[in-house]
């Protein structure tokens, strides 16, 4: 089989902008291995990464699915703070403002910053009277293209509920700035509000709490170009896993192998809440052959909210025509 070459003419501007991205020179062979109880799965999310998709893990379903572009931001009631995410699978980004009113100029440059793919912290907290500038990241249909920027002042905030105006980024505020108010109530079912600033409204796209499991997405990663370098990590594009779903703990064993990790007692101290455990480095980019190289000796143990424990571990990252997108996994519940 011969694969297809799948570089974009833009593929050299959008590595400028720090998206990890590659040609397609061959499909990588699945080494024959024996599966016991598990089972092999596969799902696509198109060569262009399109699509976020929630998965449960018992059942291999993809509980529900949605473009990369259907929403902006997600707010999250925890016990004392509510919380912001922004859409990383377009590499969103934000810095503060100090007022709603600050006149910006588009061509100076601001201190752009992305949210941690661990998880969240102090930044992604929301306080009365915030004011976020907020970068609404890169069209998917042409990822070269900017999709604007916004200016966000958070009006009320309540135990269920959060009021925010946004408005133009760049618009004059002494001419006066055209505001739009939202209203995101909290929906008790699902454990985040999606929030569209493109359509102005609230998305209902999350499946409710304990039906899903794992999300299989595109997102920003800070990657550090060089082990123990001084240069900042820079923001980078990149395909792969994340586990926000409440409840749910990875750990990546260092030692032992699949069979072991089918009978060893799981450490308590090994499994984490960080979203990015499986994240995206289960796969490598090799250079020389323009290609993706998938390790499955890198595996991972999952634990979900309601205490079922699977081993999983990545097969393939290509369909049969040789374009990147389709996860091929084995996964097995203990």
């Amino acid at each position: 089989m011969t694969p297809k070459h799948t570089c974009p003419w833009w593929f050299a501007l959008l590595a400028c902008v720090g998206i990890l991205t590659g040609c397609i020179e061959h499909e990588l062979p699945i080494p024959a291995r024996p599966s016991g109880d598990a089972v092999v799965r596969a799902l696509d999310m198109g060569s262009d990464y399109g699509v976020q998709l929630h998965v449960d893990l018992a059942s291999g379903d993809i509980v529900a699915a949605h473009p990369k572009s259907a929403w902006c931001l997600r707010i999250h009631h925890g016990t004392d703070t509510v919380w912001m995410d922004l859409n990383s699978s377009r590499l969103m980004q934000f810095t503060m403002l100090n007022g709603p009113l600050v006149s910006m100029d588009s061509t100076a440059p601001l201190p752009w910053e992305v949210f941690s793919s661990q998880g969240r912290d102090e930044r992604n907290a929301l306080s009365l009277g915030q004011t976020w500038a907020l970068d609404l990241g890169r069209d998917p249909l042409d990822p070269a293209a900017s999709l604007g920027f916004l200016r966000m002042e958070i009006l009320e905030l309540g135990g269920n509920s959060v009021r925010v105006r946004v408005a133009d980024l760049y618009a004059d505020p002494q001419e006066g700035l055209d505001w739009d108010t939202l209203d995101v109530a909290q929906n008790p079912l699902v454990s985040n509000t999606h929030v569209s600033l493109l359509a102005r409204e609230v998305v209902d796209i999350e499946p409710h709490v304990g039906l899903w499991d794992v999300y299989f997405t595109q997102f920003t990663a800070l990657v550090q170009e060089e082990p123990g370098s001084t240069i900042p990590p820079i923001p980078y594009l990149v395909t792969g896993v994340l586990s926000h779903s409440e409840g749910t703990q990875v750990m990546q064993p260092q030692e032992g192998d699949w069979d072991d990790w089918v009978e060893w007692t799981w450490p308590e101290e090994e499994l984490s809440s960080d979203w990015d455990v499986v994240g995206f480095d289960w796969k490598r980019y090799d250079l020389d052959e323009g290609s993706y190289e998938v390790n499955p000796e890198d595996i991972y143990g999952i634990r979900t909210a309601d205490g079922r424990e699977f081993l999983l571990r990545f097969l393939d990252f290509y369909d049969e025509q040789g374009n990147t997108g389709r996860f091929t996994y084995e996964i097995l519940e203990r």
